[in-house]
């Protein structure tokens, strides 16, 4: 969760057979389409760029104001997303950050009203009804298919796991109109059960935004490529079940301030 090369991870303690480890990573592709679904693009929005960044290429590069006074979080939340960012480059990046979260949480995935509400807010209205169809479309399929229900669990009560974070992030061009952000990341998802054709799986992603000023930061496109991918632990992956109690949306890591 082009560039998009997916590599399988080291196998489980409990040795799943080669069958279910290429339907495991269908099934993570899938996964990562959901996530990755672009906005439309907004006509002419790159005019205004006043040229003090230009885009950058392969993984984000952290810069002076991640993590400081500097970047400054919202106002306020709406459907509980983050709102009311400055209109300046710091506010473009917690936007972006605090937008991905949004949306990488089990409830954005699970259930529909939840999703639709989000994306309302992250995106700009000009790509808001065609993510929200394209979102609901495949993923009701995705969630059937691993059986999840609207709560975020099986009907066995085995939890779908969706956690993000963010490990760096960069404008990588400004303009009192326009921004763009990549945000280097790394995403847990999956369903906590030992017969899961998911197990929680990893993935190291760089996802890119193109935001626009329409009174606030709002989501024009949203599109991931491939970011920089760390060697693999040594340790033993710890089972599926070992997740259960990571299900949910509670206990997440803070939006950015």
């Amino acid at each position: 969760m082009s560039n998009d090369n997916h590599t399988e991870s080291s196998s489980w303690s409990d040795g799943p057979a080669p069958r279910r480890r290429f339907r495991a990573l269908n099934i993570i592709v899938a996964v990562i389409a959901v996530l990755t679904v672009a906005g439309l693009l907004i006509a002419n929005l790159a005019s205004g760029d006043d040229g003090s960044d230009t885009p950058g290429s392969g993984s984000p590069r952290p810069d002076k104001a991640s993590g400081t006074a500097d970047a400054p979080g919202a106002a306020r939340t709406e459907a509980g997303v983050p709102v009311g960012y400055p209109r300046t480059k710091a506010g473009a990046k917690a936007a972006a950050s605090n937008f991905q979260a949004a949306q990488s949480t089990t409830a954005f995935l699970a259930d529909p009203d939840t999703r639709r509400k989000i994306t309302d807010v992250v995106m700009a209205p000009e790509a808001a009804g065609q993510r929200k169809a394209t979102l609901d479309a495949q993923t009701g399929k995705l969630m059937a298919q691993l059986g999840i229900l609207e709560s975020g669990r099986t009907a066995k009560g085995a939890a779908l796991i969706n956690r993000h974070a963010t490990l760096a992030a960069e404008v990588t061009s400004f303009s009192k109109d326009l921004a763009t952000v990549e945000l280097w990341s790394v995403a847990v998802t999956g369903v906590a059960a030992a017969d899961s054709p998911l197990p929680p799986t990893s993935e190291f992603t760089q996802w890119n935004y193109t935001l626009r000023w329409d009174g606030d930061w709002k989501a024009a496109t949203i599109t991931r490529s491939a970011g920089l991918v760390p060697q693999t632990s040594a340790g033993q992956p710890s089972s599926p079940s070992a997740f259960q109690d990571l299900g949910g949306d509670a206990d997440v890591a803070p939006f950015a301030r």
